[in-house]
């Protein structure tokens, strides 16, 4: 028969006590806190931000070669890939909207708060639009859709050859105006770090939720 002592009883207790301690922790760095991103949020970011530039050159590349097995091929991984994109974008759409966002510097002035919220809108707006557009123009052209050869996908709309070309120009103007915004994005983080010395770009790189 066991026997229960006072300190089993308190060892028990000091273990129970540091696991749930290690998992607020744990929980903690997947978070976003008002001093950082958690670990989610930064991975997300950097992730969809490889993942966008991969799909421009990919997509400029294909287009560019001539009708054969391997343009078809890589406009597959590029369709593929888009949709993929489109998931990623709602499930990080989503737990932004679930999360607190990490604070400005105190000295931001108003005019400049309001456009991080502007341009954090526009680019979450174009990473659901793009891939959206790309599926549009995909099924106006009435072409078969498997995600990397395995899962059916449907289309959006019925065939309408007419309507395609635009779609095609909306998805190309749409791919441009993306690649303007991450420029600016890219350049106020630069400009943040080097010039304001704060710690907008490094939080987006490390952990700083305890801050």
């Amino acid at each position: 028969m066991t026997t229960v002592t006072y300190g089993s009883c308190i060892r028990y207790t000091d273990a129970m006590l540091y696991s749930s301690h290690a998992l607020r922790r744990s929980v903690g760095m997947i978070r976003n806190t008002a001093h950082g991103w958690g670990a989610l949020a930064r991975q997300a970011h950097w992730l969809m931000a490889a993942l966008i530039l991969g799909q421009v050159v990919l997509g400029k590349y294909a287009e560019a070669l001539d009708r054969t097995p391997q343009k078809i091929s890589l406009l597959m991984w590029h369709k593929s890939l888009g949709i993929t994109l489109l998931l990623l974008a709602l499930l990080r759409l989503g737990w932004a909207l679930a999360n607190p966002r990490p604070t400005l510097p105190p000295d931001t002035p108003p005019w400049r708060r309001h456009a991080v919220r502007l341009s954090h809108g526009m680019l979450y707006g174009l990473m659901l639009a793009i891939p959206i557009s790309g599926w549009l123009y995909n099924s106006a052209r009435n072409i078969p859709l498997s995600l990397f050869r395995l899962i059916p996908w449907p289309p959006l709309m019925e065939p309408d050859e007419a309507l395609a070309p635009r779609l095609g120009d909306w998805h190309e103007g749409l791919v441009m105006a993306l690649l303007v915004l991450v420029t600016l994005h890219a350049g106020a983080a630069l400009w943040h770090h080097f010039h304001q010395r704060d710690s907008v770009l490094l939080r987006m790189l490390f952990d700083r939720t305890r801050t």
